[in-house]
C-alpha cells in the first residue's frame, strides 16, 4: 500500500531535482535513454540514444560527458552507459 506513495515522494523530491539539474539538452539526452532503453534500467548502448535524437553519437559527447561529471549517469564500458540511480528511466518514460 505504501509502496506508490514512495513512487510518487521520489518522482517529486528525488528523481525530480536530479532531473532539474540538467540543461534542456541535457534533459533530451536522460529521456533519449530512457526510451532506448530494453530492460528497466540497464546499459544503453550510446549509438541506440543518437538514433532516438537522430544524431551521430559525436555529437552527442559534450551533454554525456557533463552528465557523467554531474553523476546522473555512468559509462559501464566503452559505448555503453547506464543511470547511476534505479528506476531513473522508469521516471523519465513516465512523463517528467
Amino acid at each position: 500500500m505504501a509502496a506508490p506513495e514512495a513512487e510518487r515522494e521520489l518522482a517529486l523530491g528525488f528523481f525530480g531535482s536530479r532531473f532539474e539539474r540538467a540543461t534542456p539538452a541535457e534533459r533530451d539526452y536522460l529521456r533519449a535513454m530512457a526510451d532506448a532503453s530494453t530492460g528497466d534500467e540497464g546499459v544503453v548502448q550510446s549509438a541506440d540514444v543518437a538514433a532516438v535524437l537522430g544524431r551521430r553519437p559525436q555529437s552527442l559527447s559534450p551533454a554525456r560527458d557533463t552528465l557523467i561529471k554531474k553523476g546522473l549517469i555512468y559509462s559501464a564500458e566503452r559505448g555503453q552507459i547506464a543511470f547511476t540511480v534505479p528506476h531513473f528511466g522508469r521516471f523519465l518514460r513516465s512523463g517528467s
